[in-house]
């Protein structure tokens, strides 16, 4: 029962970091936490292999392989963050100083009876934070191409020509950080191949060695082997209890 009660412990922790980060597939994490189960079973019961050096050498390639899965998750939540950042930042400053000619020129089309300059100025910042880089910019280039001819009747309602120009320059430097983008994912995406592989390797090396080395304890020492099965189910936390099922790394943490 305390085998048991430390499987379920550490699964439920590991979700909850997973959860926020949004970087494994909740199968992958249910994959990883068997197999630290079954790490902290033989740590727990060092005098069970004391006298068998290749499950020692099986245990400690298992270690191995959670090392680099581990590795590889915190390579990838760093991209994550990298990714984030850079978009953020350079997207804010962006939107802000369209927001800025928007209103503006919406004013400028109200005072003016302007159906065109109304219609063109009825973008709200939520319809902005949402569309696509690439659409973004091209949105900014056409608003600075629409107020660029109006620029001095803009400046009554406040919008300068350095506001107009900060479209073109902001625009600039939000394309400019597209390929660092590309490159963050295109990294992300190797990551997320790399752990998915690594996490297979490691779920049949388990199947094909660990298993089979302890398959004699069965008869000889069925109280540690029921222990060891038990730190071998894989627990979906999301789902049911299935047991020694391979995940697949379709469905992500919500």
């Amino acid at each position: 029962m305390q085998q048991r009660n430390f499987h379920y412990k550490t699964k439920i922790i590991h979700l909850t970091i997973k959860k926020n980060q949004k970087i494994m597939t909740r199968k992958e994490i249910n994959l990883l936490s068997m197999l630290k189960s079954i790490v902290q079973f033989y740590n727990e019961n060092p005098l069970l292999i004391s006298d068998k050096p290749a499950l020692q050498a099986a245990v400690e390639k298992l270690k191995a392989y959670i090392a680099e899965v581990e590795a590889l998750e915190q390579a990838q939540i760093k991209d994550s963050k990298a990714d984030t950042a850079l978009k953020g930042e350079t997207k804010a400053d962006l939107i802000n100083a369209m927001l800025k000619v928007y209103a503006g020129v919406a004013a400028h089309g109200a005072a003016t009876n302007d159906t065109r300059l109304k219609m063109a100025a009825d973008v709200t910042e939520r319809e902005l934070k949402k569309m696509r880089g690439s659409d973004l910019i091209a949105e900014a280039r056409a608003l600075y191409e629409l107020a660029v001819p109006i620029a001095p009747q803009l400046i009554i309602w406040h919008v300068m020509q350095a506001d107009i120009e900060a479209l073109d320059t902001n625009s600039a430097a939000f394309d400019a950080k597209d390929p660092a983008i590309k490159n963050i994912k295109a990294r992300s995406a190797q990551a997320t191949a790399d752990i998915k592989a690594k996490l297979d390797e490691a779920y049949n090396f388990t199947k094909d060695s660990l298993d089979a080395m302890m398959l004699p304890f069965k008869s000889v020492n069925p109280v540690a082997y029921g222990h060891y099965q038990k730190a071998r189910d894989i627990i979906h936390i999301a789902g049911g209890h299935k047991k020694g099922t391979t995940p697949d790394s379709t469905e992500t943490v919500k």
